[in-house]
């Protein structure tokens, strides 16, 4: 009995809320994952603020190989705060396509946030299951304007391992996305400037139809519940 009584305290004291998301461009690490299209996206988070422990999943129209699919990712973690203004985490993340070629592959992070900004780590040892690992490293940070305007910041570093002499390339890739906010209850609207440096997509295992531009602008609409 007392065992019960605490699994229903802690589900008492859990959260759960999600999202659905309209993009006019999906863009995961800088690389457009629909194409130069416009995608569709859900999402739920569920959280224990008691343990710190959560998890979550996302799942997004895509365009790979010049086809239609679906993205399912899934992640959990744990999170603790230090004290009034940072906090550590870790945890991992798994990510998958439907079709033949799933492009199934799993990674670990970990980060640290001091206020808004936030920085991770994600290693994944078999990226877009192309046979080789890949390290990524991220900022992010957001700062409140007038109203309900805020604006935000992304840069990103992504390094592979093994072989790039076919591709003649170097092993690095990195993303920067910087735009505006508008945040009115439950609605959110994002206008952002998204672009990437480096290596080509398909050196880092992304699928074909991955990456058709390197610059864009990028509209999102999301309502939260």
């Amino acid at each position: 009995m007392a065992v019960l009584l605490a699994l229903f305290a802690m589900q008492a004291r859990a959260q759960l809320t999600g999202s659905a998301s309209f993009v006019s461009d999906y863009r995961f690490r800088g690389v457009s994952l629909s194409d130069d299209r416009p995608a569709a996206q859900l999402s739920f988070d569920y959280d224990w603020p008691a343990s710190g422990w959560y998890a979550g999943s996302m799942m997004s129209n895509v365009r790979l190989d010049s086809r239609h699919a679906a993205q399912l990712l899934g992640y959990a973690g744990y999170a603790h705060r230090l004290n009034a203004d940072f906090s550590w985490e870790g945890g991992v993340r798994y990510t998958r396509f439907s079709g033949h070629e799933s492009y199934a592959y799993a990674e670990a992070y970990t980060g640290l946030t001091f206020r808004q900004l936030t920085g991770r780590i994600y290693y994944a040892p078999n990226y877009f299951k192309a046979g080789y690992a890949v390290w990524y490293a991220e900022l992010n940070d957001s700062h409140a304007l007038a109203g309900p305007w805020y604006a935000f910041a992304h840069a990103g570093y992504l390094r592979r391992a093994g072989d790039v002499a076919e591709y003649h390339v170097s092993r690095f890739h990195s993303d920067f996305r910087a735009g505006i906010g508008f945040a009115l209850q439950p609605w959110n609207f994002q206008l952002s400037w998204t672009t990437t440096r480096g290596a080509a997509d398909a050196a880092f295992g992304y699928p074909s139809a991955a990456g058709a531009n390197r610059n864009a602008w990028v509209l999102g609409i999301s309502y939260a519940w």
